[in-house]
């Protein structure tokens, strides 16, 4: 064998060992790509799985439109029925009217108590942080006070201690000296107590205002009250025409099974349902008359739990005394006239 090719059978496995490794680290990655695209095409599938089914919902929804719309025309069109149609529509109109009252009432109430409960808590903070400043302010004085003590009797004994300069005075200059490192130790004290009491009192002048963190329990029990009563006021108002259960039939049965008799009784029912419009929107004696059914409630009103904000339907008053006359009125929590609980807070 010759000396080139004992020397390429020498390099021959080394290279052969690098190869192998590089070709391993290769079919490595090749691997881990390989699961990568793998869960990204999984991920893609159940993507496009939920697309599909979205979709599937998004069409039969728009058929369902589509099928109401084709009945409407056709209700419409019919001179018999078309009237009661509108009827339906506008006693629904009425009841998002009654609901958008109460929306509103809630709101402002809500509004005006973060304001009282805001500014309560501003006065509370404020009184309580006064309270702390004075108390400061006293430490502060007893400090400064505690240091002037100290430093008197620092100047005491250094005045003694240079009355003692003769050899006679060792063992009392001895004493002196001991005495005063032990003053230097208390003055660094009074000092440093002195600085914190300081501290103390500008860290709690610089305190920021608190946050509002939300309505008390109380709070929020007392509006969900007001509004309750609105609601009961509301449905005293359309109770005579008998507008209210008109309306809240209507919420609860399509159009196709509301009737409301020929086109003149239609007529009248339209004509009532303008006034009772009329009426939802008046604000004429609404804030004494919800002032005195909120009283009523908040007297028997209870709670299941101790945290609850809305109280328990059944100890709601089955009757309210209206010019001095007692009235049945149905519990608007129970048959949750006007969406009540869609507005009450929690």
């Amino acid at each position: 064998m010759s000396i080139g090719d004992k020397i390429t059978a020498l390099k021959l496995p080394g290279l052969g060992a690098r190869r192998s490794t590089e070709e391993q680290e290769r079919l490595l990655k090749l691997y881990w790509n390989r699961a990568e695209l793998k869960k990204e095409l999984a991920g893609l599938d159940d993507e496009l799985y939920q697309l599909r089914d979205r979709l599937k919902q998004q069409e039969a929804a728009t058929q369902r439109v589509r099928d109401e719309r084709e009945s409407l025309e056709t209700l419409l069109g019919n001179p018999e029925l078309g009237y009661g149609a509108l009827v339906y529509f506008q006693l629904n109109g009425l009841w998002r009217a009654c609901r958008g009252q109460l929306e509103q009432f809630a709101a402002e109430l809500r509004r005006q108590q973060e304001d009282r409960e805001r500014k309560r808590q501003l006065v509370e903070f404020h009184q309580d942080r006064q309270g702390r400043v004075q108390l400061a302010g006293e430490r502060l004085a007893e400090a400064e006070a505690a240091l002037a003590a100290e430093q008197g009797e620092g100047a005491r004994l250094a005045a003694e201690l240079e009355a003692a300069r003769g050899l006679w005075h060792y063992f009392r200059r001895r004493r002196l000296q001991d005495e005063r490192v032990r003053h230097a130790a208390r003055l660094g004290a009074a000092q440093n107590f002195l600085d914190d009491m300081r501290e103390s009192r500008r860290t709690i002048e610089k305190e920021p205002w608190p946050e509002f963190t939300g309505l008390s329990l109380e709070g929020r029990r007392a509006i969900n009250n007001a509004v309750i009563a609105y609601a009961q006021l509301l449905y005293a108002r359309l109770a005579e025409s008998g507008l209210a259960l008109h309306a809240r039939q209507a919420r609860q049965k399509g159009v196709q099974e509301s009737h409301y008799g020929a086109r003149a009784e239609c007529e009248a029912m339209m004509a009532e349902i303008v006034a009772g419009l009329a009426l939802v929107r008046s604000q004429k004696d609404v804030a004494a008359e919800v002032r005195t059914r909120t009283e009523a409630l908040k007297n028997a009103a209870t709670y299941r739990h101790p945290e609850d904000t809305v109280p328990d339907p059944g100890s709601l008053p089955s009757a309210f005394v209206g010019r001095g006359v007692p009235v049945r009125e149905p519990n608007v929590l129970v048959e949750d006239f006007w969406d009540v609980y869609s507005v009450l807070l929690r």
